[in-house]
């Protein structure tokens, strides 16, 4: 694992105010730039676009090294393959100068960062798209809040997401993909906080769409919002397809104008990679295309996750807000009979754990969806050594009280990691039971068929 600096994770320095905006690889839209992005930077001298990395966004007015006046904002990129070393672009001019991928972030509780972590790999090897996942699932905040079945008091996902946006993760991301229990609390936490500035959202299983505990969050009039919903989905419970998507549709506040509802008849709560990885990439784009132009989206943007369900064969309905018409339908592929949604599977009971050897902490780390997919026990505590290891270097410094904050911060992560070590050596346990648990079901079935015959 390179060992990038924590430093630089939200949580250290949490963004506090808007980033600048580079040109997309996709044709008409921006994508928001962080300090250790990759990017593409036109070089002058050279009179060629080159690779870069953002090595640093100025927080303050300064002096760079030719002695000219920097602006905040301003960006120092890397070069290395070019006869200038590094270049620092002005914030107004990094539109024109500078290319890159949208960030997707992934919220990791409900998300399927394991499960469908092969599709979001996918996704990130497109030029257009890097995917970050933020948190992790099992995790001291992943279970409800009060008011629900089974829920408590911080920390709980309410509690996680107030801190996604404390830590300014929004401020950082393009378009986020929440899924399951996600889009239920933590969508609607950052309703209540952001309102009409939430980015644009791809929610899988469409939770923030449910008669839901707890006090009314408002749907943001200008939110763009994007589900995806399963007909074989306990979230659907016992209702027909048609009760479900009407409902669903209910949630949506007239004068909103930037939703889209696709519902594949035969997803599962968990899709199915071949789904998901037939329409996610055609989603994400909607939605960023939507929250630009904030208009009804061109056609083809619309109808593209449909048709490419269409030629893998599945079903699935396109519903849409409307500019003064209300909501629209298109139908792709087979429209099979509505069939009643699959009960939740039996929950293998959770082995018991040993008690942590460190204390846990809550700190939530963003990381690339590449080093989060197969994410051990054993990579969270290098981690957390990691984190360790730079705050003690920072106490070695003279620190000022920024730097003072730093360090506690550090040490906050590091306590993080020891809590998804935790939550990743419970996940492994929990998936071992489950394997157990099969294999005795099958020979349980063998050992019947034998006596019957």
């Amino acid at each position: 694992m390179v060992a990038v600096p924590l430093s630089r994770q939200p949580w250290v320095r949490p963004q506090t105010w808007p980033l600048p905006r580079a040109s997309s690889h996709i044709e008409g839209l921006e994508a928001v730039i962080a300090e250790g992005d990759e990017v593409i930077l036109w070089s002058q001298s050279d009179g060629r676009w080159v690779e870069g990395v953002v090595q640093e966004i100025l927080r303050e007015p300064g002096h760079g090294t030719n002695g000219f006046a920097t602006t905040k904002g301003s960006i120092r990129i890397l070069t290395p393959s070019t006869s200038e070393l590094s270049r620092l672009v002005p914030q107004e001019m990094a539109r024109s100068l500078i290319k890159k991928a949208c960030r997707v972030s992934l919220i990791a509780p409900g998300g399927g960062a394991d499960g469908n972590g092969p599709v979001y790999l996918e996704l990130a090897k497109r030029p257009s798209f890097q995917v970050d996942v933020v948190g992790r699932k099992s995790t001291q905040y992943d279970r409800y809040p009060e008011g629900w079945q089974g829920g408590g008091g911080p920390p709980n996902l309410a509690s996680f997401g107030r801190d996604v946006i404390r830590i300014g993760v929004h401020e950082r991301t393009d378009c986020f993909i929440f899924g399951s229990r996600g889009g239920q609390v933590v969508l609607p936490a950052m309703w209540q906080a952001l309102g009409d500035d939430v980015p644009p959202s791809v929610v899988i299983n469409g939770g923030c769409a449910m008669n839901l505990p707890g006090a009314h969050i408002p749907w943001p009039r200008d939110a763009v919002t994007i589900l995806l919903m399963a007909g074989q989905d306990f979230f659907r419970g016992a209702q027909s397809a048609d009760e479900y998507l009407q409902n669903a549709c209910r949630c949506v506040p007239p004068e909103n104008q930037t939703t889209a509802i696709l519902y594949v008849p035969e997803m599962k709560h968990m899709p199915q990679q071949e789904v998901l990885g037939a329409v996610i990439a055609h989603l994400v784009c909607l939605a960023l295309s939507w929250h630009s132009s904030r208009s009804e989206p061109p056609l083809h943007l619309l109808q593209a996750p449909g048709l490419a369900l269409e030629q893998r064969g599945w079903g699935a309905r396109l519903l849409y807000t409307a500019a003064a018409r209300g909501w629209q339908q298109m139908l792709f592929g087979p429209q099979d009979p509505d069939r009643p949604a699959e009960p939740l599977s039996p929950r293998v009971p959770k082995p018991p754990q040993p008690p942590p050897a460190k204390q846990l902490g809550t700190a939530v780390t963003v990381l690339p969806i590449a080093q989060v997919v197969g994410l051990s026990p054993e990579k969270h505590h290098e981690l957390a050594a990691q984190a360790e290891r730079e705050a003690d270097g920072l106490r070695r410094q003279a620190l000022t009280k920024e730097g003072e904050q730093e360090c506690l911060r550090l040490l906050e992560l590091a306590a993080g990691q020891e809590g998804d070590a935790y939550a990743a050596e419970g996940d492994r346990l929990a998936d071992e039971a489950r394997k157990a648990f099969k294999q005795a079901q099958q020979q349980q079935q063998q050992q019947q068929q034998q006596h019957q015959q």
